[in-house]
């Protein structure tokens, strides 16, 4: 048991879930001291910036996971990390003076704010690439939490001294420092100004196809939000941030680390020369994310409008379609998150890429057509779009990995076992009417799909049903 939970797995889960819990904690307080229309232009600039620092923590710091010699190489990555940072720095702060009144505290006010981050990222990306390196998933893991924390406690200090949207940016910029101060304090290297072309060369050729697909995930993710402020208002914006924000928070919580350890594990065995190991290890993730994710997404459909008027402001309402909508899904999405280090790994990072483009491509159509009324509609495109996801990336890492569908079947068959637990658990309680106040009631269903929900997992993992991954 101290083995398990001292695991990379399962302190990258506690640290996720302490994350999303810190970022779940915000938007109950941003629901008090902002409107909507107030959080949606923060949330904006967040998505645009949060797309630029997933690019420098994808690419090249993927590859130089990868590295045959990282001594040689590590300088080089440094610097192209660097670009693309400032690359999002650029864009960011030329936005914010091109389409908007800084005057204002709005949209341009808040990109031109969060600007320097991703820039300040490539620092961070760097440490944490070296650390994850050198197996150490567990402390770059702990790191994140305390600086989600860190911006946590400054956001609420803010905003008890009567600030609005800077609380928000501010409690960035205390994490980011945080973190690279840490990072740098273990690994103690700094990058030189040394570029080696051959390095730089084969690096780009390597990370574009990384970058394409992640920048057309971002695109997923956030697509929503840049239309419906471009279409709508920023408060259509932050109904949908609000609620996208509660509906990923229990899938993130598993699918972040499960990703980060897999690309670690597969990258290994990659190098190894071993297809079967890696075909071996697609099986063992897939059945634990989706056994732990698609239970807690469906129970979130049907919990989802008592959540949303027991948790936020009244006037945050608009958010709970938005929610029930979302954790479906996010139930669909549970079975795609091992796509980009499956295909890569196995050497069709090119097919991956082109799967993203036709996603992102699918999302953009249906958020123009059907997506950009309301909130709820937008939702509805981005459900659309995962179902069809799912089924094409399902079938190429099938292909790719040699998979059949009784390896398909074996891998889900324990999340579906205990979704139709927490099935009857909600329905138990929607037949019999509890005597109980609405929000007690409330709680005690929670806590009783909560129970279900670690014990069954519990009973899983001693059984070796499920089995926690390693790097």
């Amino acid at each position: 048991m101290k083995q398990s939970l001292a695991s990379p797995f399962a302190v990258g889960v506690a640290s996720r879930v302490g994350g999303q819990i810190c970022a779940f904690v915000l938007i109950l307080i941003a629901s008090r001291s902002l409107g909507l229309a107030e959080f949606g232009a923060y949330a904006i600039a967040s998505a645009v910036s949060v797309i630029f620092i997933t690019l420098v923590y994808t690419g090249i710091y993927h590859i130089l996971l990868r590295s045959e010699d990282i001594e040689r190489d590590r300088d080089t990555f440094f610097l192209l990390q660097f670009g693309v940072g400032l690359v999002g720095t650029s864009i960011m702060a030329g936005g914010a003076f091109v389409f908007g009144d800084l005057g204002e505290r709005g949209t341009a006010f808040a990109l031109l704010a969060l600007s320097p981050i991703p820039t300040l990222a490539c620092v961070s990306a760097w440490l944490e690439s070296l650390l994850v390196r050198d197996g150490r998933v567990r402390t770059t893991s702990i790191c994140v939490l305390l600086s989600e924390l860190l911006g946590l406690g400054t956001a609420i200090w803010l905003f008890r001294q009567g600030h609005g949207i800077e609380a928000l940016i501010a409690s960035r910029f205390a994490s980011m420092a945080f973190i690279i101060t840490v990072y740098a304090g273990l690994v103690r290297q700094m990058p030189r100004l040394r570029l080696r072309r051959a390095t730089a060369r084969h690096s780009v050729r390597e990370a574009w196809p990384l970058w394409g697909s992640v920048s057309l995930a971002m695109l997923s993710n956030y697509g929503a939000d840049l239309i419906l402020g471009a279409f709508l208002n920023t408060a259509a914006v932050g109904a949908y941030r609000a609620g996208s924000r509660i509906a990923n928070t229990a899938a993130d919580v598993v699918i972040q680390p499960l990703g980060v350890i897999s690309w670690a594990r597969f990258a290994r065995l990659e190098t190894k020369g071993a297809p079967d190991l890696i075909r071996e290890a697609w099986k063992e993730n897939m059945a634990l994310g989706f056994a732990l994710v698609a239970p807690a997404m469906i129970s979130l459909c049907f919990l989802a409008p008592g959540l949303v008027s027991i948790l936020l402001d009244p006037s945050w309402a608009a958010a709970s379609g938005v929610v029930t909508i979302l954790a479906m899904a996010r139930a669909t999405a549970a079975v795609t998150f091992l796509l980009e280090p499956t295909l890569t790994c196995l050497g069709r990072v090119r097919l991956q890429f082109f799967i993203r483009l036709g996603d992102a491509t699918l999302l953009i159509a249906l958020l123009l057509t059907i997506g950009r009324t309301s909130a709820e509609s937008a939702a509805v495109a981005i459900l659309v779009k995962d179902l069809l996801l799912m089924a094409v990336a399902l079938t190429a890492m099938m292909r790719v990995a040699r998979l059949d569908f009784s390896d398909l079947l074996e891998a889900t068959a324990p999340g579906f076992g205990l979704t139709l637990a927490c099935l009857a658990i909600l329905l138990g309680a929607s037949v019999f009417p509890s005597a109980h106040t609405p929000s007690l009631a409330f709680a005690l269903t929670v806590a009783a799909l909560v129970v279900t929900w670690l014990l069954s997992v519990t009973v899983l993992l001693r059984r070796q049903v499920l089995v926690l991954p390693r790097p």
